[in-house]
Protein backbone atom coordinates (compact mmCIF):
# COMPACT_ATOMS: atom_id res chain seq x y z
CA UNK A 1 0.00 0.00 0.00
CA UNK A 2 1.34 3.44 -0.92
CA UNK A 3 1.37 5.56 2.25
CA UNK A 4 1.50 8.73 0.13
CA UNK A 5 -1.68 8.05 -1.85
CA UNK A 6 -5.18 7.00 -0.90
CA UNK A 7 -8.34 6.66 -3.00
CA UNK A 8 -11.51 7.46 -1.04
CA UNK A 9 -15.06 6.71 -2.10
CA UNK A 10 -16.95 10.00 -2.41
CA UNK A 11 -20.06 11.43 -4.08
CA UNK A 12 -20.07 13.93 -6.93
CA UNK A 13 -23.09 16.18 -6.42
CA UNK A 14 -22.63 17.86 -9.83
CA UNK A 15 -22.56 14.72 -11.97
CA UNK A 16 -24.93 12.75 -9.71
CA UNK A 17 -24.60 9.00 -9.40
CA UNK A 18 -24.65 6.69 -6.42
CA UNK A 19 -23.31 7.72 -3.02
CA UNK A 20 -19.68 6.67 -2.69
CA UNK A 21 -19.36 5.97 -6.42
CA UNK A 22 -16.91 8.79 -7.26
CA UNK A 23 -13.25 8.20 -6.44
CA UNK A 24 -11.25 10.96 -4.75
CA UNK A 25 -7.49 10.41 -4.97
CA UNK A 26 -5.56 12.13 -2.18
CA UNK A 27 -1.76 12.16 -2.26
CA UNK A 28 1.33 13.88 -0.87
CA UNK A 29 2.96 15.88 -3.64
CA UNK A 30 5.93 18.26 -3.54
CA UNK A 31 5.45 19.28 0.09
CA UNK A 32 1.68 19.55 -0.08
CA UNK A 33 -1.50 17.61 -0.64
CA UNK A 34 -3.09 16.93 -4.02
CA UNK A 35 -6.82 16.22 -4.31
CA UNK A 36 -7.89 14.59 -7.59
CA UNK A 37 -11.70 14.33 -7.90
CA UNK A 38 -12.75 11.40 -10.09
CA UNK A 39 -9.09 10.17 -9.85
CA UNK A 40 -8.47 10.86 -13.55
CA UNK A 41 -6.39 14.05 -13.46
CA UNK A 42 -9.07 16.19 -15.15
CA UNK A 43 -9.25 18.66 -12.24
CA UNK A 44 -6.59 18.62 -9.53
CA UNK A 45 -6.56 20.75 -6.38
CA UNK A 46 -3.21 21.23 -4.64
CA UNK A 47 -2.80 22.53 -1.10
CA UNK A 48 0.58 23.70 0.18
CA UNK A 49 1.61 22.63 3.70
CA UNK A 50 -0.10 25.58 5.46
CA UNK A 51 -3.30 24.95 3.49
CA UNK A 52 -3.16 21.23 4.25
CA UNK A 53 -2.71 21.94 7.97
CA UNK A 54 -5.64 24.36 7.88
CA UNK A 55 -7.83 21.71 6.22
CA UNK A 56 -6.69 19.12 8.77
CA UNK A 57 -7.56 21.44 11.67
CA UNK A 58 -10.96 22.22 10.15
CA UNK A 59 -11.80 18.53 9.69
CA UNK A 60 -10.60 17.77 13.23
CA UNK A 61 -12.86 20.54 14.53
CA UNK A 62 -15.85 19.28 12.56
CA UNK A 63 -15.38 15.59 13.39
CA UNK A 64 -13.60 15.86 16.72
Amino acid sequence: MNRNRRVIGATCTIHSGCRGYTNLAVSRHDGGIMLDPHAVGACVITLDDPGAVELYELLADWFG
